[in-house]
């Protein structure tokens, strides 16, 4: 159990460290007017159109109903759409807009920039070694998310 609380303590360590150097603590997302909830939301419509309210929820870990404001405030600026689904009428498929396209791939641009910024002193050996150790985490913590999932659904 000692074993357990060094890696609950680690992890915290580096969330506190990571989300400020990323900035993923700011009001406004990369110098936007969005959440970087709100800017996920685009990202997540944006890698996989035509998906589904539940699929976002799902995917973010995040409240429905929060996520439905969000819609509806990505809809009223004019960055995504809503078709109803043929196969169930009370569902509906996101598609981003020309605007919201824009405005997502400028988040990713700029995204890309900040963490280009970030490591652009690494060597070619460092960005190896960061790129294990990144796959080793989400490895790790997906299977840690696949396990919980199945025994909650028992």
């Amino acid at each position: 159990m000692a074993e357990g609380k060094k890696v609950v303590q680690r992890i915290r360590e580096f969330n506190r460290f990571y989300m400020p150097l990323l900035r993923l603590l700011d009001t406004h997302y990369l110098g936007s007017e969005y959440t970087p909830t709100e800017a996920r939301v685009l990202f997540e419509i944006y890698e996989n159109d035509g998906c589904n309210a539940a699929f976002i929820a799902r995917v973010m870990n995040i409240d429905k109903s929060y996520l439905s404001r969000i819609i509806r405030a990505h809809e009223k600026k004019g960055h995504l759409i809503r078709n109803v689904s043929e196969a169930d009428s009370r569902a509906y498929h996101l598609h981003l807009t020309e605007s919201g396209l824009l405005q997502t791939k400028d988040f990713i641009q700029k995204s890309n920039q900040q963490i280009g910024d970030i490591i652009k002193s690494l060597s070619q050996e460092e960005c190896m070694e960061l790129i294990e150790a990144l796959n080793t985490i989400t490895t790790i913590l997906q299977s840690c998310n696949k396990a919980e999932s199945g025994s909650q659904e028992e």
